[in-house]
């Protein structure tokens, strides 16, 4: 027996309908929810995810900069991977961009990984002819007058070349002409200064001749180098006690040799 809530009802077109008090029920307690359940759960997942994006980000932002370059010893083995590349293809372009993002100038690490890059070319290349040397000069050069490579870390670079030269002369007949040619080079085009010899490693200075050295990367510039004060000065603080008591003058030492 149908209740109240269950009477038989008579529309006006003459239709009968039976409304439940379940189906009332259930539509009431749909309306008791909030307006759109999904929504909230939709902007509490939103507020989550956008949570730990921040977190994220904020790690990133607080990372090193050292952390996101390689260490200084595996930038020179891919330095020297990146010129043998280079020497094979040519592409001048892609290993001066290589060198700069293995590097990055101005980031924190940089003079160490750039010394680095140029430790490994040079001592790569000293045991080299002179037309990979060539090579080596002109993307070496072009990182220098762009900044992709800072003289502070060619100062750097050079210091074991110019330590071990004569240990590398001994199965490397040219190595030494080969870095005269690359010390006069960046001091030709304004890299380096000449007098950063006299800052050099200590054995090269005592016991490698170091001032005939600077004499030969003299000659080498040519034009009014071998007059110039500037560097006879260099050169005159380079001899040795034993040089200095066999020639007269630097100048005549100069033109000694």
């Amino acid at each position: 027996m149908l209740d109240k809530a269950q009477k038989p009802q008579v529309d006006k077109d003459g239709f009968v309908s039976v409304v439940s008090s379940k189906s009332v029920h259930r539509s009431a307690s749909m309306t008791a929810l909030p307006r759109s359940q999904s929504d909230v759960g939709s902007q509490n997942y939103t507020a989550t995810v956008l949570g730990k994006t921040e977190r994220s980000t904020s790690k990133l932002e607080h990372l090193s900069e050292a952390n996101l370059y390689f260490s200084p010893d595996v930038c020179g083995t891919k330095a020297k991977c990146i010129l043998k590349e280079y020497f094979v293809g040519g592409d001048m372009d892609d290993a001066v961009l290589s060198l700069h993002e293995l590097v990055g100038v101005g980031d924190e690490g940089s003079l160490e990984r750039g010394a680095k890059v140029i430790e490994s070319a040079i001592l790569y290349v000293l045991e080299m002819k002179h037309d990979e040397v060539d090579k080596f000069l002109s993307v070496y050069l072009r990182c220098a007058k762009e900044n992709k490579l800072e003289a502070a870390s060619f100062i750097r670079g050079l210091n074991d070349p110019l330590e071990f030269l004569s240990d590398i002369a001994v199965d490397a007949p040219l190595a030494t002409d080969i870095l005269i040619r690359i010390v006069a080079e960046l001091v030709k085009e304004g890299i380096l200064q000449f007098d950063f010899l006299l800052n050099s490693p200590e054995y090269f200075r005592t016991d490698q001749n170091a001032a005939k050295f600077g004499v030969k990367v003299m000659k080498y510039i040519g034009g009014n180098t071998v007059s110039s004060s500037e560097f006879v000065t260099v050169i005159a603080k380079l001899m040795t006690e034993e040089e200095k008591s066999s020639h007269l003058s630097v100048e005549e030492f100069i033109n000694s040799l």
